[in-house]
């Protein structure tokens, strides 16, 4: 992976930690990798090997798009989480979780429509 790469992959995992509030030994602890490895991913010294971003993407609750994908930003993980929980259903299940998700998605752009079109009262 090229050194900006491994800067940008480390650079993403620290604001994923941040933002779960954790320390690099709470990460250590809960995704079974060691700190020092936390440490040289975040600086952007050490090239992870697959396992290693799957453990700590599972802990970050995020995708591993997400972490080695530079176009990708945390603020776009939402798409993630979908693809995620989708993915995660079981398949009897997947065109149920679509159809829902499409009806909500469909209501709450009507309701934006809606907002859009009410006119503020004015005070007297």
């Amino acid at each position: 992976m090229p050194i900006d790469d491994l800067n940008a992959l480390g650079q993403k995992m620290r604001k994923a930690r941040k933002n779960k509030e954790l320390t690099q030994q709470e990460l250590s602890d809960l995704s079974h990798v060691s700190v020092k490895q936390i440490a040289n991913i975040e600086k952007g010294k050490m090239n992870p090997s697959y396992l290693i971003l799957r453990a700590l993407a599972k802990v970050l609750h995020i995708s591993l798009d997400t972490l080695i994908n530079p176009d990708v930003s945390l603020e776009d993980e939402g798409v993630n989480q979908m693809k995620m929980l989708y993915s995660s259903c079981l398949p009897e299940m997947r065109d149920t979780l679509l159809h829902h998700t499409q009806e909500t998605a469909k209501e709450l752009t009507e309701l934006s429509e809606k907002f859009k079109t009410i006119e503020p009262v004015s005070e007297v």
